[in-house]
């Protein structure tokens, strides 16, 4: 027997090697084949790169020149005419590379020709101005060949897509017949050692098997049960122990012989044990296999103590034998945990009823899992009629409108702030500020809003206080200000001799007067301001002007007040022009305030230095005085209003202790920051910061290598910083952005280019952004061109303007989800699209 055994694996070991030098040998021959294709893969690829880089820069010369159409300047018809030769160079090397076809004799034909009436284009922005070139740049000619350039750029690259493809094929059909030839080969090498060998093998592992199926069931058996964390008593019919696991043993307190023999009714305390016999006894008239789950009884240890358990009884048969099982979980330590948690739970609720705030806890499908008491009384409502309900049930469909929008925004992952009018059926009406914090999963949902708690404070009061508060100041503000400038105009005349030469002590009381009287008009003025400031009422007319020349006026109109105090004003070297956006008026109004404290804070004999430099943008100017420095205790609240140090040496000093509050405001509504640094004794430095205005508009998304024009988008943006940006992320979303700063360049973007969208910043108080867009309503060529609305007042800027009138196609708030913004911009061009397919 020995011998053919020997043979028939002499014969499977021969064919295995045939096998194996067969599949050598085809694949030896298909990769070759691979080789070859790769090299025609190699040669396409290289032919559709040449055509990218032609495009690019041609691409790039158009963007140079209009760039020049728009600015006029030497140093961009340098870089046009550098673009223009790098250009050509690139559609030589691809002329050379890849031949004279049809399609590259007629690019390049098209290119030259685009080239000229850039020329012409340039030509007339020279001689005839901007409107001249506009009119070129636009003409029917020019739009022509743009379309005659990109279909054949469109030709030549499909061409060479499809050799590529081509070749793609055949070199994938070649590596499939390799792969092919590997793996047969393969499995019938396989097949063939693998017959062998368990032909070997077999006897031996039956054996093996049957020695080891019940010496593994057996200690299998005891492993489970004696590594269980439940006890598992076994019993017979008659209720009679035959086995328990270590965890029952260690849970009852006995060793295994103690129970052994004995009735498992001892485990039991003794007025539970008729009662348990019977049910025990029943289970012998179970079916087979039955389960019965989750029996809450009293277990007794050997100690006599008593615990609570929870079990499950079962049955197993073993040689034949029936036998039932128990599986026995203490739950002494789950009660505890569960009589705690109805403890703190009840506590919990008690707090929260006491607090006079709405507070709720509402899931993911808007249901209200959890509310307190004040809820209840806020709305009108029974416990029964809010708990598990959703909130458009519990709100009503005209409430709900109005705060869907918010509970949107927290269960998309933001927290969110709002003011409403709440008023129970029959009460008074409340005023409520709104919280919404989003709460996350944890486990496979973490990273997931799976709701937000809400909390809501009443401010009824506090608002009709504040009302109260604001009429009072700007009643008692406005009052004053009427017999204030009687007795400042009569002061005036008495002091300049109308009623004729006034004695020198008369006169020294009509100046003491006539300067108290100055300092009440403006503390009136600054509370006034401060009014505005709060209400959003105070008007700005931001403009771009040179900074330099507006400080040197600051420190002009305060000379006198420096003299009075014996200080000198000191302005610093300005290295190079400046230009910021901002109104002139309040900005002079922000430094009257700054040097006023300096020079009232400094010596007599020293002097208050005006700085002013850029960094990274901005503009930063310092005025630094000699003075004491600020106290710690107040650096906290100098930015406060009616803040001031209560030291005696600085209460003489005077003011309203507005002036930095109302500067503070007003530097932020022009986009900048103010702070200081001080040291004890040795002086104080106020500085703030403004962004640089910068005139030219960047073009900052260059079209794609794949040779095809992106959709491009127009950005109205008046910060460089925000702006750049923003058209990072249309880069990246696969759009082509240019920049426009002021609504001037806007105008001169929209007559020179066609644009896919167009986002617009509007801030308060909104006129210019909303008129912009009017402009574009109420102009043909533009009246159905898609415009997002960008702001970080967004909902209170769409109040002042409704969508329907101006045609807004999407209101976002700052600061910006990039996600967002493409998306909407996706869905504006859409809507457009599919409106002109429908018009036409």
């Amino acid at each position: 027997m020995k011998s053919p055994f020997r043979a028939t694996i002499n014969v499977a070991l021969f064919t295995g090697m045939v096998l194996i030098i067969l599949s050598i040998a085809a694949s030896y021959f298909t990769i070759n084949t691979l080789l070859s294709g790769t090299q025609s893969e190699t040669e396409a690829r290289e032919t559709v790169l040449l055509l990218e880089q032609v495009v690019a820069e041609f691409k790039a010369a158009e963007s140079s020149q209009r760039r020049y159409l728009l600015t006029n300047t030497a140093t961009d018809l340098a870089a046009y005419q550098e673009a223009r030769a790098l250009s050509r160079q690139a559609l030589q090397r691809v002329h050379a590379a890849a031949g004279t076809s049809q399609d590259w004799r007629a690019l390049e034909d098209a290119m030259t020709r685009r080239f000229a009436l850039m020329e012409q284009a340039i030509a007339a922005r020279q001689q005839a101005g901007l409107e001249a070139a506009a009119a070129i740049v636009g003409g029917e000619p020019n739009r022509r060949l743009y379309d005659e350039i990109e279909a054949l750029v469109a030709r030549i690259k499909m061409g060479e897509t499809q050799a590529l493809e081509h070749s793609k094929e055949e070199t994938r059909q070649s590596a499939q017949t390799v792969k092919q030839l590997i793996l047969l080969g393969g499995l019938l090498c396989l097949s063939v050692f693998g017959w062998a060998i368990q032909m070997i093998v077999r006897s031996q592992e039956k054996r093996r098997r049957i020695e080891a199926r019940l010496s593994d069931s057996e200690a299998m058996s005891r492993a489970v049960t004696e590594s269980m964390a439940e006890g598992l008593v076994t019993a017979t019919q008659e209720g009679i122990i035959v086995n328990a696991n270590s965890a029952a043993r260690h849970l009852f307190g006995y060793r295994l012989d103690d129970l052994v023999g004995r009735e498992v009714t001892m485990l039991l305390p003794t007025r539970y044990r008729m009662g348990f016999q019977a049910f025990f006894a029943s289970l012998a008239n179970r079916q087979r296999g039955f389960r019965e789950w989750d029996v809450k009884v009293l277990g007794l240890r050997h100690d006599g103590t008593e615990f609570p358990v929870n079990a499950s009884f079962g049955d197993v048969n073993v040689g034949g034998r029936r036998l039932f099982t128990a599986i026995i979980h203490d739950i002494t330590e789950s009660n505890r945990i569960s009589e705690a948690l109805r403890d703190s739970e009840a506590q919990l609720r008690e707090l929260t009823d006491a607090v006079p705030a709405l507070i709720a806890y509402v899931d993911r499908e808007e249901r209200f899992q959890f509310h307190n008491r004040a809820y209840e009384e806020a709305l009108g409502l029974r416990s029964e009629e809010i708990q598990n309900r959703t909130m458009l049930d519990v709100l009503g469909p005209q409430l709900y409108d109005q705060v869907k929008g918010h509970v949107g925004e927290a269960l998309a992952g933001y927290s969110v702030r709002y003011e409403i009018e709440l008023a129970p059926l029959g009460g008074e009406r409340r005023e409520y500020v709104m919280s919404y914090f989003p709460r996350y999963g944890e486990g496979h949902e973490q990273g997931t809003v799976i709701g937000f708690s809400s909390l809501g404070n009443d401010v009824t009061e506090l608002k009709r206080i504040d009302r109260m508060k604001s009429e009072f100041v700007s009643t008692v503000s406005h009052e004053l200000r009427t017999p204030l400038t009687s007795i400042r105009g009569s002061l005036g005349l008495v002091w300049g001799g109308v009623t004729g030469e006034l004695p020198a002590q008369a006169k020294n009381l009509v100046g003491i007067a006539q300067s108290n009287c100055e300092r009440l008009i403006r503390l009136i003025n600054d509370i006034l301001d401060s009014e505005k400031i709060e209400s959003g009422k105070m008007s700005f007319e931001l403009r771009p002007m040179e900074l330099g020349p507006l400080l040197e006026q600051a420190l002009a109109a305060n000379e006198g007040f420096a003299e009075q105090h014996g200080v000198k004003l000191v302005m610093g070297r300005i290295e190079a022009p400046v230009q910021v956006c901002v109104d002139s008026d309040r900005l002079i109004q922000v430094v009257t305030n700054l040097l006023s404290n300096a020079i009232k804070f400094s010596m007599p004999g020293s002097a208050v230095r005006v700085a002013m430099r850029t960094e990274s943008g901005r503009a930063r100017v310092e005025i630094i005085d000699n003075g004491p420095g600020i106290p710690d205790e107040f650096r906290q609240r100098i930015f406060q209003k009616f803040s001031q140090a209560d030291s005696s040496d600085t209460r003489k000093k005077g003011g309203t202790g507005l002036g930095l509050s109302i500067s503070k405001a007003i530097i932020e509504r022009m986009d900048g920051t103010i702070g200081f640094s001080t040291e004890s004794q040795v002086g104080t430095t106020f500085f703030f910061e403004l962004p640089v205005w910068r005139e030219a508009p960047p073009v900052t998304a260059p079209m794609g290598l794949d040779g095809v024009m992106r959709p491009r988008v127009l950005v109205y943006e008046d910060d460089p910083d925000v702006a750049k940006l923003i058209g990072m992320m249309l880069d990246k979303g696969g759009y082509d952005a240019d920049m426009a700063h002021t609504p001037e360049q806007a105008r001169d973007y929209l007559k020179m280019e066609s644009y896919a969208a167009m986002t617009v910043d509007v801030r308060p108080p909104y006129e210019t952004g909303f008129s912009l867009i009017r402009e574009l309503r109420a102009n043909k060529r533009t009246a159905r061109l898609p415009v997002l609305v960008l702001s970080v007042t967004a909902s209170e800027a769409r109040q002042h303007a409704g969508s329907q009138a101006l045609g807004i196609s999407g209101w976002l708030e700052k600061p910006l989800d990039e996600q967002r913004l493409l998306d909407s911009l996706d869905r504006a061009i859409e809507a457009r699209r599919r409106a002109r397919q429908s018009a036409s």
